[in-house]
């Protein structure tokens, strides 16, 4: 009877093994143009997503919107930080264009769907591809806790702070465990 017992018991852990690390080796994207805002931003939701999924996260730095969103397009970025002044411009629209008619213009002209709007401000806000939120459905949720998280005054202080990648990694690590987000 033990020797049913264990076989049933390695049987069953050779069944779920692969299950278990269908995560595994999966990684987000995302695509900043190196300004010190997106930096900022995409060191919080890196560490959040790493901490709180277990997927990797890799930030990829492009030298300007137009090269950032020809890697959109090839399918290289999962996730953008953008703000609704440089989104109007993106989909040709003027730029005081209301929030609302920009992501439905994303929408439908890039496939892209934009989350809350965080950063005070600067109003940055997460925007993810189709195939990411299909792939990463808890995403939206988790990166929407950001922006409760920062609120005016608190993101400028914290982009005092993070002047250099290094400092913004630990400006950002700083704050989500200051959140309890992490």
């Amino acid at each position: 009877m033990k020797r049913i017992i264990s076989w049933c018991l390695v049987v069953s852990v050779l069944a779920v093994a692969p299950i278990s690390s269908a995560c595994v080796g999966k990684t987000i994207h995302l695509g900043i143009t190196g300004a010190v805002s997106e930096r900022l931003l995409a060191e919080m939701s890196s560490i959040l997503i790493t901490e709180r999924t277990g997927s990797s996260v890799k930030i990829d730095v492009y030298k300007d919107s137009k090269e950032l969103y020809s890697a959109v397009k090839q399918g290289k970025v999962n996730v953008i930080f953008e703000n609704p002044g440089r989104a109007a411009e993106i989909v040709g629209k003027p730029t005081g264009s209301s929030f609302n008619q920009i992501k439905s213009e994303y929408k439908t002209k890039l496939n892209l769907t934009w989350l809350e709007q965080i950063g005070g401000s600067l109003k940055f806000a997460p925007v993810l591809t189709a195939d990411t939120l299909a792939n990463y459905p808890a995403l939206p949720k988790l990166l929407n806790k950001l922006s409760g998280a920062l609120v005016n005054d608190t993101y400028a202080k914290l982009l005092k702070s993070a002047e250099s990648s290094e400092k913004s990694k630990k400006t950002a690590r700083e704050f989500l465990k200051g959140k309890k987000l992490i």
